[in-house]
């Protein structure tokens, strides 16, 4: 049943403050939004009160009623439940994840059966919890070692670490999260919630998913990232009631790498973010530059290979690097090469043609990008007693002793609603070469 301040449109949903009672006695009340609804029911609601029958809650919830579903899947997406009997120590801590197909630890911190204060953990799945054994011994079938509840680590997100030894002495650690509302930049009410709970295995190994698609610390039945702590490598999976359907290609994992600072491995530029495998492969910016080859100190130390992204027209550099850093051995063998250059700058519109401003100034040629104005991402890729060579994608422009270089860049602004440019900048560089 829905009442409250809702207006019902056909085929969008119901808006404005209301509440939803629940079959099963939960109940939620909040502020209902068009955005996102669909033909098969009303839209999404966000920020409100989720209360479940037993009368503990989340405060903020997130429900999506608008699947054509039973009525007892009642579609929440909620972070943790938290029970407060009395006082603030709370009595239970629990993740459920997409309502009647959740799984998940809950986490009791009172008395056990046997009277003592040890917490210990039932585990849920498809919205009841697991029975295996007869008796209360089903509760004990995983011994809490340690558990940590985590708000402060992330903005508006609960974390609940568990650390677990299952019947059969074998470890487990589970880490379930949720929260992390968004703000939409349109209408300030319709948020974004993150889900996610990783299953760390004995052997290593670990499961991602959000909440529906394991069973018993298995793949089951959805979507699932499996890591293979061995190989170093992941890939996704599709699950049909325990059968695995679908497979993604392996691909490396990034929890099998360190993530450091390195210098630009061409040379020239700022620092970079960078993830490290003992294998000697760096991936930077998230396979903006890719090196294999030897590694001393989690950096390029030896022979290797780097390769460039489309950004950087698949580059390649192969050859001697020191320190983190491409080494080009004729550059080596010359010295220093010195540039000269006269960078120039006009800003015009319809209005005004802007007059053009210059600065000089010398530079060391080196290799990478170039970084002057209006030229950031043109790369010198070789330097030789030669020539010079600088790169921009599929472009190639050619320096030498003797032979100036001109380089002319127009970089439009606005436009008319006709398609019509209303403003730009324009850009030039003249690169002469310095005999030293």
């Amino acid at each position: 049943m829905q009442w409250g301040d809702t207006i019902r449109q056909e085929l969008a949903g119901p808006i404005g403050d209301g509440e939803v009672f629940y079959p099963n006695g939960d109940h939620f009340k909040g502020v209902f939004h068009l955005s996102y609804a669909s033909i098969n029911g009303p839209a999404y609601a966000a920020e409100g009160r989720y209360t479940f029958a037993d009368g503990s809650y989340i405060e903020h919830a997130w429900i999506n009623t608008s699947k054509d579903k039973k009525p007892e899947w009642w579609g929440l997406h909620g972070v943790f439940r938290i029970k407060h009997p009395s006082g603030d120590t709370p009595d239970s801590i629990a993740m459920f994840l997409h309502g009647g197909r959740r799984y998940g630890f809950e986490l009791f911190l009172g008395k056990s059966f046997s009277g003592e204060d040890n917490p210990w953990v039932r585990e849920w799945y498809a919205g009841d919890k697991i029975v295996r054994y007869q008796g209360p011994d089903d509760l004990f079938r995983y011994e809490v070692l340690d558990w940590q509840l985590d708000e402060a680590s992330r903005e508006d997100c609960t974390t609940l670490r568990l650390t677990l030894r299952a019947i059969d002495g074998k470890i487990y650690k589970v880490e379930q999260m949720g929260g992390d509302y968004e703000l939409n930049k349109y209408d300030n009410r319709i948020y974004k919630l993150s889900t996610r709970v990783t299953l760390w295995l004995p052997n290593g190994d670990s499961i991602d998913h959000y909440g529906d698609d394991v069973k018993d610390f298995q793949s089951y039945d959805g979507y699932v990232e499996v890591h293979q702590a061995e190989k170093a490598q992941w890939r996704r999976e599709h699950w049909e009631k325990g059968k695995l359907v679908e497979a993604g290609e392996w691909r490396r994992d990034w929890r099998a790498s360190k993530r450091v600072t390195l210098p630009d491995p061409t040379g020239v530029g700022a620092e970079m973010q960078a993830n490290v495998w003992a294998d000697g492969h760096i991936s930077y910016n998230h396979n903006e530059w890719v090196y294999d080859g030897e590694v001393k100190n989690d950096r390029p130390d030896g022979q290797g290979v780097l390769v460039g992204d489309d950004y950087h027209g698949k580059r390649r550099y192969e050859g001697k690097f020191v320190d983190g850093q491409y080494v080009n051995d004729e550059e080596t063998f010359m010295g220093k090469v010195m540039l000269h250059v006269r960078s120039g700058h006009k800003s015009w519109s319809v209005y005004s043609n802007g007059e053009w401003k210059y600065n000089e100034y010398d530079i060391e040629a080196k290799l990478g990008k170039l970084d002057l104005d209006g030229f950031w991402n043109y790369e010198i890729t070789k330097i030789t007693q030669e020539a010079i060579i600088i790169s921009f994608y599929d472009e190639t422009y050619t320096l030498t002793p003797d032979q100036p270089l001109h380089l002319f860049k127009s970089i439009d602004g606005d436009e008319y609603s006709d398609g019509c440019v209303y403003d730009g900048d324009d850009y030039s560089v003249d690169l002469t070469w310095i005999n030293i």
